[in-house]
């Protein structure tokens, strides 16, 4: 089945922002000076402690202070990974199965809901607001969008097009901004993990009389 001129779009920039990526992990890829500092700790556990138990709540001050937004966020990044997946397979050509397809337009409501809520927070609190830049509310903004692009595609075929699109322009954007932890989680989280860890502060060490932390 012929690829329509939007999933040709879509393909095309998925190429781009594929060939960014990739130069971009090049850059990274450079060795870094040996630390002159002896280690104090295991860069091996602090990187598994960076992929794993860091993501807990409770191992989050911030997490652990606003629950509802850790569940927001949670079930926003779960959305944004079955959208994107959404949008990959819209480059088959083949419908998905229609309960699957509702069972996604589930999802992505309740992610876009979620994602809506954050941003509104980020717009009432004073200090949120401070923090934030330009590119925080244009990226939501994008993200927002093709949620609900494919909200609308799961729940309506013809919306597919339209989808697409929105889905062209997150992929072209994802390489210039902070969309790009999107790709580089992994990677951030490893060299943060392994610098810490080397220095003996994660995972946390006990304090006397309490169970190790992590």
């Amino acid at each position: 089945m012929p690829l329509t001129p939007s999933a040709l779009v879509l393909a095309a920039a998925l190429a781009v922002s594929a060939a960014a990526f990739v130069t971009l992990r090049r850059r990274l890829g450079r060795p870094l000076p040996a630390p002159f500092a002896e280690p104090r700790g295991s860069a091996a556990a602090g990187e598994r402690w960076a992929l794993t138990a860091a993501f807990l709540p409770w191992n989050k001050e911030s997490s652990r202070h606003h629950a509802a937004s850790y569940a927001a966020g949670l079930l926003l990044h779960t959305a944004i990974a079955a959208m994107v997946a959404r949008l990959l397979w819209s480059l088959t050509g083949r419908p998905l199965p229609r309960p699957l397809e509702l069972a996604l337009a589930a999802l992505l409501a309740t992610g876009l809901a979620c994602g809506l809520a954050l941003f509104a927070k980020r717009l009432a609190n004073p200090a949120l607001r401070a923090l934030s830049v330009p590119e925080d509310y244009a990226a939501n903004l994008l993200v927002g969008a093709a949620l609900a692009g494919g909200l609308a595609a799961c729940l309506d075929p013809r919306a597919l097009p339209a989808f697409q699109w929105i889905g062209a322009a997150l992929a072209l954007y994802a390489p210039l901004g902070k969309l790009r932890h999107m790709v580089f989680l992994v990677t951030s989280r490893r060299f943060w993990g392994r610098f810490f860890g080397r220095r003996g502060v994660k995972p946390a060490p006990p304090v006397a009389g309490e169970a190790p932390r992590g």
